[in-house]
């Protein structure tokens, strides 16, 4: 995601939504223009989905001034599989750098997962050559590097963002909000009506009908921002994984070059 001062965001004037359809996220074409498309949380309007959305960046997030201290995050933790259990080192680095490693106590050699935001790579131990992903693996990998989410930057371009139903879920009543992107994802929030954190999130490539689910549990909060610390992963609903953060670290001087492929 594009990083710009908070001081932009607060210049930007009251936006106002078009009023033809309460429920889809949408912009005259003279109050559109790049300050309004690369600000992270922009002040929204009246109509429904502009009322969830200032909320959500409000209550749930915290609002753009957290927004824009938050640099990067270092997490690591235990993610139990039907496999075993493994141990879990990952950074984030805006816009959308990722990288996570993935080992078992017991075994020296691991699985490295990582982006630095032009080609998602992959190496199998410190030993083994890293290679590229495949096309299938990088585009899903991809699609979930997204520092934040996509309910961020409402207005960039690429995406479109609409109310959905109000539904329970997991045990709480949420806001269901829909983001369809040009990379052809579907991306459905749950959204806590009390909390304003998000419940569960389900993303579904429309170009081979795969879903996947994730649910969030236990939060906390880092220098504002909420963050999980028990998460839940589903495809076509069956249960994959369960991941438990031990230490979540905030600005904690990850650089672009650790995210780099190595030669």
């Amino acid at each position: 995601m594009f990083r710009i001062h908070h001081l932009l965001v607060f210049s930007v004037a009251p936006l106002l939504l078009a009023a033809a359809d309460d429920n889809t996220l949408s912009l005259p074409p003279e109050e559109m223009n790049v300050v309004v498309r690369n600000t992270a949380m922009p002040e929204m309007g009246d109509s429904r989905i502009g009322k969830i959305l200032g909320r959500y960046y409000r209550d749930g997030l915290g609002g753009p001034e957290v927004w824009e201290k938050i640099v990067s995050l270092k997490v690591s933790g235990e993610l139990k599989t039907k496999d075993g259990e493994l141990q879990l080192n990952a950074y984030q680095k805006k816009p959308d750098l990722i990288k996570m490693n993935l080992y078992k106590e017991t075994v020296q050699t691991g699985l490295t997962l990582a982006y630095d935001g032009e080609v998602a790579w992959k190496q199998k131990g410190k030993r083994s050559k890293p290679e590229s992903m495949t096309d299938v693996e990088a585009r899903r990998f991809i699609h979930s590097a997204r520092f934040g989410n996509y309910l961020l930057y409402p207005f960039a371009e690429g995406k479109r963002i609409r109310f959905v139903d109000t539904v329970p879920v997991e045990g709480a009543i949420c806001h269901q909000i829909r983001v369809e992107l040009d990379t052809g994802y579907q991306v459905d929030y749950f959204i806590d009506i009390r909390s304003y954190l998000e419940v569960k999130v389900v993303n579904k490539d429309l170009l081979t009908d795969a879903q996947n689910s994730v649910i969030y549990k236990d939060y906390i909060r880092e220098f504002g921002m909420p963050i999980a610390k028990r998460v839940e992963s589903l495809e076509e609903g069956k249960w994959v994984s369960s991941l438990t953060l031990n230490d979540v670290k905030v600005n904690s001087g990850v650089m672009p070059w650790m995210f780099h492929k190595p030669d």
